[in-house]
């Protein structure tokens, strides 16, 4: 899941890692959350950057799903980190869990890419962000996607991909 909005980017990266959800990114998550509650989508435990508008999106996920002291954050998912770092941490972890992970652009998308095109391999440097397909997570989007392998790679399907504007429109209907 990509955070929500947090206005316009800062020129100054020292500031903008600093930036917060707006109040409106603070809505639509609330909106989404509760979306992907009446989908019945679970998950067990949720990775975040640390970066304040990605853990503010994972607080109030894990607050509608009561999962307030399962969220991890890891530096390895701010943009610009070397994502295979990443990529180690989540072959470790077990199997048969469902994780959701909170955090940027374009690291998410070229992770999702990575994944699903099974062409994550070890030899692409840390600085080699360039992806081959044109997937692009909207603020506040969500994909999922099923590890098929993690030998000798991290590979896996994508199961689907849902924009904000899909999952906003999710209604309770009983």
């Amino acid at each position: 899941m990509r955070h929500g909005y947090a206005g316009k980017r800062l020129s100054n990266p020292i500031q903008d890692r600093k930036r917060s959800l707006t109040s409106q990114g603070l809505k639509e998550v609330r909106t989404i959350s509760k979306s992907l509650k009446l989908l019945n989508v679970q998950f067990d435990t949720i990775f975040s950057s640390p970066l304040p508008r990605a853990l503010q999106t994972a607080t109030v996920v894990a607050n509608r799903y009561k999962l307030k002291n399962k969220i991890q954050q890891y530096n390895e998912l701010i943009s610009q980190q070397d994502r295979f770092l990443f990529y180690d941490k989540l072959v470790n972890y077990n199997q048969m869990s469902s994780i959701l992970i909170v955090g940027h652009e374009p690291y998410l998308s070229i992770m999702i890419s990575d994944i699903i095109s099974n062409s994550n391999n070890k030899n692409k440097t840390k600085n080699d962000i360039k992806s081959n397909s044109n997937i692009i997570l909207k603020k506040a989007g969500l994909s999922k996607i099923r590890i098929t392998s993690t030998v000798p790679t991290l590979q896996g399907e994508l199961r689907w991909l849902l924009t904000p504007s899909i999952l906003k429109k999710v209604k309770d209907t009983s």
